[in-house]
């Protein structure tokens, strides 16, 4: 049946008696939403989110053609069977937006409870929309179907659209609370473009619908209004795409964006009268293609930009693998290397030691000093050996401790003991005091290295004068001081004094044969057995006191 009041519309729908608004909301928008959810698409179909966009687009699309055919066809039969689309199309859109949005910030897909869930919503419609409880019938002399909606099925999947937009805020809100800030951003931006998009579109299409079914309102313009909502939502996208590589689409989200704002512009030709607005939107349009010609350009440049900077990324990201690999060869390598050299040091050590103590009989005069400079190289050696081997037993994580209770009082006595000869040579005092017995739970092996490095440390960098070792209780912790009159420290090398390979700036120009891992390996075993260390020093020639901190 045709509708004789109104003319046959040319090319499928278009009608001269109708307001240019509806041509200037309904093709740009839709036209708009195809070309970025298709781009978006062709440059990711195997993303869920790239193909949920484009779902959302074509939805919007197959409503904005059912809605234009609405309003200008005349053949009633043919208004109808497209009318009867509005609720199901409305209700797709709604979930598909909910699933775009967990797609966004998950990453990836819905459970199927989710998703049991979105067909549960959509069933009533699915099962309802071909029914009399959607349409009942068909008015004839207005040419439309506004007076035989079912108003339960309308506002039904009405309000699938509110529920989709409180549902969405409240995801978006929850993952904004613990999102990057990076992803902050987007998160900002998707919601303000969906939720504006969700407003508009529903909004405006109940009111309009429903104001002309109950005649407040003389046809359903109002709706036109809620399609620019879509135009908003793909310029936001464009946005996240461009910026973020949201939909890893940078270029093409940009050629997308400038071929929609040309059509958006073009558009008013179809509706603009007088030579002055089309002179105007003919400048407008040029304008456009100019700035969208620059931004394609501009975006070009910063793709090919960032590029780069990603390769030099992986490239240095490699380099520092195969660095750190360099790394663990050489700890390796220092390890296997260390253990092969101690064994021979220490049987020099202890044949040198046996000769001077006339063990294999008695040794001419002039040949004990030179055996006494063998064994305290040897004693040099072997101390840095066992650095060595520290050290990559460290950066290897192979580091044990062997924790038990013992008198580290007793324990530093000892030590003192063995280097008093060593500090004889060099014509220092080395002095101990202690307030008494200090038990403390540690490895008593790796305590007593510490306090040798120290000890040995001091002695190394004093030329004249003392060095005077102490153990104290101080409340919950045990104080070992090793104060000595040496070089001193300057203020700016205290910081780096612990770190490997570091010296003090005069150390040179008392002691050559240190290292620089003596404190380093201090360090780490003292912090190891869950103590501190540190150093004070009031500058260069005031000498130095280093701390060691354990819990009792």
């Amino acid at each position: 049946m045709i509708c004789y009041f109104y003319p046959e519309p040319t090319y499928l729908v278009y009608a001269t008696d109708l307001p240019p608004l509806l041509y200037y909301s309904h093709i740009p928008a839709m036209v708009m939403a195809l070309i970025v959810g298709v781009f978006v698409f062709l440059n990711g179909r195997e993303f869920l989110l790239n193909r949920l966009l484009l779902a959302i687009s074509v939805c919007f699309s197959l409503w904005t053609v059912a809605n234009l055919i609405a309003w200008t066809n005349i053949h009633s039969d043919f208004i109808l069977f497209i009318w009867s689309f509005f609720g199901l199309l409305s209700g797709l859109i709604s979930i598909f937006c909910i699933y775009f949005i967990y797609a966004f910030l998950q990453k990836g897909d819905v459970s199927l409870r989710i998703k049991s869930i979105f067909l549960g919503l959509l069933a009533p419609i699915l099962v309802l929309a071909p029914t009399t409880l959607n349409l009942a019938g068909f008015n004839i002399s207005a040419c439309d179907a506004f007076g035989y909606e079912n108003i339960y099925f309308q506002i039904y999947y009405t309000s699938l659209g509110v529920l989709a937009m409180v549902w969405i805020l409240i995801l978006l809100i929850r993952s904004h609370a613990t999102a990057s800030i990076d992803f902050k951003k987007q998160i900002v931006l998707m919601g303000i473009g969906i939720e504006f998009f969700l407003f508009s579109f529903f909004t405006m299409g109940f009111l309009a619908s429903y104001l002309t079914g109950i005649g407040v309102l003389p046809d359903s313009q109002l709706e036109m209004y809620g399609l620019f909502g879509m135009a908003v939502f793909m310029v936001y996208i464009a946005v996240l795409m461009v910026r973020f590589k949201t939909f890893h689409a940078g270029i093409l989200a940009a050629q997308a964006l400038v071929v929609a704002l040309l059509i958006l512009v073009g558009s008013q030709l179809t509706f603009v009268r007088s030579t002055t607005n089309v002179v105007l939107t003919i400048v407008a349009l040029i304008l456009t293609a100019l700035m969208g010609t620059y931004l394609i350009r501009s975006v070009q440049r910063e793709t090919a930009q960032r590029k780069r900077i990603e390769k030099l990324a992986t490239d240095l990201s490699e380099a520092n693998g195969r660095l750190k690999q360099l790394d663990q060869l050489k700890s390796e390598f220092l390890s296997v290397a260390s253990h092969q050299l101690r064994a021979p040091i220490t049987a020099i050590r202890g044949y040198t030691s046996n000769i001077i103590d006339g063990s294999y009989g008695s040794v001419p005069t002039y040949i004990v000093d030179p055996l006494k400079v063998i064994y305290e190289s040897s004693r040099l050696m072997a101390s840095s050996i066992e650095d060595y081997l520290n050290i990559s037993r460290i950066e290897q994580g192979r580091m044990k401790y062997e924790k038990s209770e013992f008198d580290v009082s007793d324990l530093t006595h000892r030590v003192v003991n063995e280097l008093e000869p060593v500090a004889t040579a060099k014509g220092l005092k080395l002095l101990f005091s202690t307030s008494g017995p200090a038990k403390i739970t540690a490895d008593i092996g790796k305590m007593k290295q510490v306090i040798t490095n120290l000890i040995d440390n001091a002695i190394k960098y004093t030329t004249e004068g003392s060095v005077s070792v102490g153990v104290t209780i101080a409340g919950p912790v045990v104080r070992m001081t090793v104060k000595d009159t040496g070089v001193g420290i300057n203020a700016d090398d205290i910081e780096k004094l612990f770190s490997k390979f570091t010296r003090a700036r005069d150390a040179n120009s008392v002691n050559t044969t240190g290292t620089g891992l003596g404190l380093y390996v201090a360090k780490q075993l003292t912090e190891g057995n869950g103590g501190k260390v540190w150093v004070e020093s009031e500058g260069v020639g005031k000498g130095a006191t280093f701390i060691v901190e354990m819990p009792v």
